[in-house]
Parts: C-alpha cells; sequence; structure tokens
C-alpha cells in the first residue's frame, strides 16, 4: 500500500509544481506577446486549470503524503512538519490571495478590455506570489528528498 501511496503522491506533486511552474513560463511569454489578448487570456486559463487542477493535485498530495506519515514516519519529524506547514501556507495562498485576485483579474479585462493597466499590475503581482510558491515547493522537494533530522 505504501508504494502505490507513494506513487499517487509522487504523481500528484508533479502534476501541481510543473503546472505551477508551465503556468510562469507561459506567464513570461504572454507578458512580452505583442498581442494584448494574450494575457486576459492565459489569466483565465490559469484560473480554470487551479480550480480544477491544481487544487485536486494538491489535496490528493497532502492526503497520500499524510498516510504515508501514519504508515511508516512521524508527523514529529522536522522534515515532514516544515513540508507540512509550507504546503498549507501554499495552500492558503491559493485559497486567500491567488484565486480571488484571479476572478478580479477577470473582471478588470472584461470591464476595461485586454490592455486595462490594473488588470496586468494585478496579474504581475499574482504571478509574483505564483513564483515565490514554486521557491516553496523546491524547499519541500528537497525536504523530502534529503529528509533532514531523520
Amino acid at each position: 500500500m505504501y508504494q502505490l501511496l507513494l506513487f499517487v503522491h509522487i504523481v500528484a506533486a508533479v502534476v501541481w509544481v510543473g503546472g505551477a511552474l508551465y503556468a510562469q513560463l507561459l506567464a513570461l511569454r504572454a507578458v512580452r506577446d505583442r498581442d494584448p489578448s494574450v494575457l486576459p487570456r492565459l489569466a483565465r486559463d490559469v484560473e480554470f486549470i487551479g480550480s480544477r487542477v491544481f487544487m485536486p493535485s494538491a489535496l490528493l498530495l497532502f492526503a497520500a503524503g499524510a498516510v504515508m506519515t501514519v504508515q511508516a514516519w512521524s508527523f514529529g519529524q522536522f522534515w515532514i512538519a516544515a513540508s507540512i506547514a509550507l504546503w498549507i501556507l501554499s495552500a492558503l495562498a491559493g485559497a486567500v490571495y491567488l484565486a480571488p485576485r484571479a476572478r478580479r483579474v477577470a473582471a478588470l479585462f472584461d470591464a476595461e478590455g485586454p490592455s486595462s493597466p490594473a488588470g496586468r499590475a494585478l496579474l504581475g503581482r499574482m504571478f509574483l506570489v505564483s513564483r515565490l510558491e514554486l521557491v516553496s515547493f523546491a524547499v519541500i522537494i528537497a525536504l523530502m528528498v534529503f529528509k533532514p533530522g531523520s
């Protein structure tokens, strides 16, 4: 059972982290694109995928990791506790900051058009927060691989 959970945990991490990295790369391209409609489309796509792919994969990742921890590890180990704390911060950033801002960005682009300075500025801040999340993902991955304190 542990091996199956580990497989699910890793696949969910690949989807979540890989998707976030891919979204960042698309954002870098979209910001430089001369077509003003590219960035609003990307914002809508990221919001759509975030709620339908990233969130479920993050929850599946956490559930599989929790069950594996109960089976073979301890929540008191530093690498597990730190990973959970970073996961919680990421989940809160997504739920409290990114998701509501994504809806606001879509509304700004709908109201002001694809060249909306306010929409573009808010989207830039969202992608900055997302980049910081990627750093936390890298730390979580390092904790999972090196297991400091175990």
